[in-house]
C-alpha cells in the first residue's frame, strides 16, 4: 500500500490531547470525538460544538445533532435513537458517556477533544467490492459484500449483509490495507481490513461487544440472496387483517379485502438504522405520490410496554420528519412478532409488503440496502416504477 492515514499518527498529530484555551460553550468549535468499544478499539469522528448543540458528523454522510442541556454535566439525547451522552468539562474538553436507554449496562467512554479529522484522499484505486464471509467468535460463518467507494476523494463504504447494511462507513488507507468507521446515534462501526492482492481479509468491532472477523477476495458480480425471495405468505394465506394502536392510542382496522389503493406495510422498529433509511425511502413515496398510494408502518418495539414503545416510534416518527401513519405491532419481546402478519417469519427489519389496489401481494422485500450500497439507487428506482404501474393500473 502507499502511504499513508496511519491511526498511530493521527493519535501524535490529531488525537492528542492539548489544553483548551477558550470556553467550548461560548463560541462554535471543532472538537474530535472518540467512543472507546474496547482497550484495542476506537472510534472517531468530527463534531462542532456551538452553544448548546453538538453536531457530530458521521463521517461524510450525516450530521446528528444532539441539544445538550445543564450546567456542571451537560446531558443530550440522540434524535430517533434511544441514546443519551453525558459530558463533563476537562481540561482537554469534554469526557463522559454514551448510553442506550433501551439496554441494560450499554455505557461507552466518551471524550471530545479540540481538533478535526481531516480525511485524506485514497491513492490506491480500489475495487468496488470484495465477497467476504463473515465469521463470527462461535463459529457461524455468513456472506456479506463489503462495498467501497470513493466520496469526493475519500474512501467511504459499507458492509452489506442479506438483510441489510452498516450504513454509512469511512475511512482511510493503511499500509496494511484500509480502515473504515462509522456513528450513527446508535450503531458504532470500526472495520480493520488487511489487503494482499485480490485477497482481503480483517476484523470488525461493532458497538460494545459485538465483533467479527472476515476474509474474502476481490467479486463484483458477487450478489447475495435475493431479498424478494426471503420472506413467504403462510400458505393458507387468504388476506392481511390486523388491529392495531396507532400513536394517539386509537385501534386502526386494516383489512386488505377493502383497500382501494396501492399499499405498502413496512415491518420497522424505532431501534434499527436500516428501518430508518428505508422509512425515508417510503415517506418520499408516500408525499411524492400524493394521495394515490397508502404506507402503514408497523413499528415492533421491545420496550416493555406500550406507553414507552409509543413514545419511541414518535420520537423516530417526529426526528425523521414521516408523513405515513405508524402503529405498534408489538412493545415487548415476549409478544409473537410474527402473529402479526400472515408470514411464516419475519426475517429481517425492515421487510415490506407492497399490496396493489385489490389487496393482492404483489411483493415482499426482505431487509433494506441503503444510500451506503450500490444497491440502494436500483431499489428506489424500481419501487418507483412498480408504484407508477399501480396506481395507473388502479385508473
Amino acid at each position: 500500500m502507499k502511504q499513508l492515514f496511519i491511526i498511530g499518527a493521527i493519535s501524535m498529530a490529531l488525537f492528542s490531547c492539548s489544553e483548551v484555551k477558550v470556553d467550548l460553550r461560548s463560541t462554535s468549535i471543532h472538537l474530535l470525538g472518540s467512543i472507546k468499544q474496547n482497550d484495542s478499539s476506537f472510534v472517531r469522528f468530527n463534531a462542532e460544538l456551538s452553544q448548546d448543540t453538538l453536531y457530530i458528523r458521521n463521517g461524510l454522510a450525516e450530521t446528528i445533532t444532539v441539544v445538550l442541556s445543564g450546567e456542571d454535566t451537560l446531558k443530550g439525547s440522540f434524535p430517533v435513537f434511544a441514546s443519551d451522552l453525558w459530558l463533563l468539562k476537562s481540561e482537554q474538553g469534554y469526557i463522559g458517556e454514551f448510553y442506550r436507554t433501551d439496554a441494560e449496562n450499554y455505557r461507552l467512554p466518551l471524550e471530545f477533544v479540540e481538533g478535526v479529522i481531516d480525511y485524506p484522499n485514497a491513492t490506491t484505486e480500489w475495487p468496488a467490492q470484495y465477497a467476504i464471509n463473515r465469521m463470527s467468535q462461535e463459529g457461524n460463518v455468513s456472506p456479506a459484500l463489503l462495498q467501497l467507494s470513493l466520496t469526493e476523494g475519500i474512501l467511504t463504504g459499507s458492509i452489506a449483509t442479506s438483510t441489510g447494511d452498516s450504513r454509512f462507513l469511512t475511512g482511510w488507507e493503511t499500509e496494511a490495507g484500509f480502515q473504515l468507521q462509522g456513528f450513527d446515534g446508535r450503531f458504532i462501526y470500526n472495520v480493520i481490513a488487511h489487503v494482499i492482492g485480490d485477497s482481503v481479509w480483517g476484523n470488525v468491532y461493532s458497538g460494545k461487544t459485538g465483533y467479527y472477523s472476515f476474509q474474502g477476495r476481490t467479486d463484483d458480480q458477487a450478489v447475495l440472496e435475493d431479498p424478494k425471495t426471503m420472506t413467504e405468505l403462510v400458505p393458507d394465506y387468504s388476506h392481511i387483517e390486523w388491529h392495531l394502536p396507532n400513536l394517539n392510542g386509537d385501534t386502526v382496522h386494516f383489512d386488505s379485502r377493502n383497500i382501494t389503493k396501492p399499499t405498502i406495510l413496512a415491518i420497522q422498529g424505532s431501534w434499527c438504522p436500516n428501518c430508518m433509511d428505508e422509512g425515508r425511502v417510503l415517506d418520499d413515496f408516500y408525499r411524492e405520490f400524493n394521495g394515490d398510494i397508502e404506507v402503514y408502518g408497523l413499528s415492533y418495539e421491545y420496550s416493555g410496554t406500550l406507553e414507552k414503545a409509543t413514545e419511541a416510534v414518535q420520537k423516530m416518527k417526529r426526528d425523521l420528519g414521516i408523513s405515513f401513519p405508524m402503529v405498534i405491532a408489538t412493545y415487548s419481546a415476549k409478544q409473537d412478532a410474527n402473529s402479526i402478519l400472515p408470514l411464516q417469519r419475519i426475517r429481517s427489519y425492515p421487510t415490506s409488503i407492497l399490496l396493489d389496489a385489490k389487496g393482492n401481494v404483489i411483493s415482499i422485500h426482505t431487509g433494506f440496502y441503503g444510500p451506503s450500497t450500490r444497491e440502494y439507487d436500483g431499489y428506489v428506482n424500481h419501487m418507483r416504477v412498480l408504484l407508477t404501474d399501480l396506481v395507473v393500473d388502479n385508473g
